[in-house]
């Protein structure tokens, strides 16, 4: 009697199978893997120091650098916690992208025209590509 060994193992999300087949014969195997979609990564916000000190009533350029494997077409929103009711949005494309898979959001934040509360107060940046949602938060610590 002939005896294979064969070993298929898959992780998809939380779920992790393995499964042993004995065969004396020939097995056939066949497996439908569905796409991941990988979340977009937030590789740099420049400046970088957290919290970022701002005067009232000042200008602060920011740079948010984050990569997508996909290269999906992503959309952001730019929400400051205090003082502004309408967020910044906007969409990054596939043709956008660097050769490193990445991309760049650019943005400038007005400082409120008096010391908020709370203080630090907190810009936060959403990218979501469709399937999936990520947020970083911006401190800024204003005087």
């Amino acid at each position: 009697m002939k005896k294979s060994l064969i070993i298929l193992s898959g992780v998809m999300g939380i779920c992790s199978s393995i499964f042993l087949v004995f065969a004396n014969q020939s097995v056939n195997v066949s497996a439908i893997v569905g796409a991941i979609n990988h979340a977009p990564v937030i590789l740099s916000v420049t400046p970088s120091s957290d919290p970022k000190l701002l005067g009232t009533n000042k200008i602060q350029n920011y740079t948010i650098y984050f990569r997508d494997d996909e290269k999906d077409t992503i959309t952001y929103t730019i929400t400051p916690v205090s003082g502004y009711t309408n967020p910044i949005s906007g969409t990054i494309n596939p043709a956008d992208y660097d050769g490193a898979d990445g991309a760049y959001i650019n943005f400038t934040y007005l400082s409120p025209s008096a010391v908020p509360a709370p203080n630090p107060t907190t810009v936060t940046v959403t990218l979501n590509d469709g399937s999936n949602l990520v947020n970083k938060d911006i401190r800024l610590y204003i005087y």
